[in-house]
């Protein structure tokens, strides 16, 4: 099968490339710079690179062209500007949905979206009806209106939770201090049960959409991994992953606001994503982020292959691999704390 994939030089979408080019397809990228395409990837004969960028519409001409199959991952996660998120994830998704349905309105249609379009719950389904609590979260909800009103029937989205796994960066601090032994800073109070999902799930999950016979068009699915774990905990396996005992350092969420308050305008002057910002703590603020992914696995078979303790370890084990982390993970059999 022709897939034309979005999002192909991000942490998911690398991972998805890589499933879709392993199982034999022909899979036609849309990115900005062909450079940032993995090395393999680049030299695979089933790649096809189409430079462009979802602002520009008119430079989507062609993309869709001929192929099966649209997996639409390509997103902003943090931005300067509430209009940034809207630039990409509303109006970006906007303009290749208008392309999709000029050049192939018969293709599959698979979306990423996100928890954050839900919101916050322990737990929430399917039907729980959407309250967005951060802008990133209402922009994907957006996203995911704009699909439905587009006139396109044959799609389906999903709202994976936190996504973690090799390649990876936003992690990366938690499994440094982990490996160091080193206290690791959590919110306080932070939410108390916490849904992840490993990026190989996720990509098998949205190649077996564009594979599978049976296509559940017009469905919203959340999917994850098979914990659901607070973050004393989280940290906990991370840190048996390693065979250390876990540090967390509450701070108090009250002391961000203010902090938030003065560097987010600095931000927007700098030119730097708003990863510390009064939308972010409101998302740090709820209770909880836990998903139920039973429906989709009745529906479409998919089981996630990793737990979360070993879907940390196989993590560690790339940055380490990578010589991002300065300790090796210890085999499953070793893995008690020492003092």
């Amino acid at each position: 099968m022709r897939i034309l994939l979005t999002g192909a030089t991000g942490f998911v979408g690398r991972a998805l490339l890589q499933r879709l080019l392993a199982g034999g397809h022909r899979v036609r990228v849309l990115v900005r710079d062909p450079a940032r395409l993995p090395p393999a990837a680049r030299r695979h004969q089933g790649l096809e690179t189409r430079q462009g960028s979802l602002e520009r519409e008119a430079a989507l001409a062609g993309a869709a062209r001929g192929v099966g199959a649209v997996i639409h991952v390509a997103g902003l996660v943090a931005a300067r500007r509430v209009r940034d998120y809207h630039r990409v994830n509303v109006a970006g998704t906007g303009a290749l949905l208008r392309v999709c349905l000029r050049e192939a309105p018969e293709a599959r249609w698979i979306q990423v979206s996100s928890l954050a379009a839900t919101g916050p719950g322990d737990p929430v389904e399917d039907r729980t009806p959407p309250r967005p609590v951060s802008e990133y979260g209402r922009s994907k909800l957006l996203g995911e209106q704009i699909l439905r009103a587009s006139g396109l029937r044959t799609w389906t989205v999903l709202r994976p939770p936190a996504v973690y796994g090799p390649g990876d960066r936003a992690f990366l601090p938690f499994f440094r201090a982990a490996a160091r032994g080193l206290p690791c800073a959590v919110p306080w109070p932070g939410p108390r049960r916490l849904s992840f999902l490993h990026v190989g799930d996720l990509a098998e999950a949205l190649a077996g959409l564009a594979e599978g016979a049976d296509f559940p068009a017009g469905e919203v699915f959340h999917v994850a991994g098979p914990e659901a774990v607070g973050l004393r905990e989280f940290l906990d396996l991370l840190a048996r992953v390693f065979g250390r005992r876990a540090r967390p350092l509450p701070v108090p969420l009250a002391l961000g606001w203010p902090l938030a308050w003065v560097l987010s305008p600095s931000r927007v002057l700098l030119g730097v994503p708003r990863y510390l910002s009064p939308d972010k703590l409101r998302e740090l603020g709820a209770a909880a982020w836990h998903c139920r992914a039973e429906r989709f696995r009745e529906q479409t078979g998919w089981r996630p292959a990793w737990s979360l303790e070993e879907g940390l370890r196989d993590t560690a084990r790339a940055y380490h691999e990578a010589g991002l982390l300065p300790a090796a993970p210890v085999p499953a059999a070793e893995s008690r704390p020492s003092p």
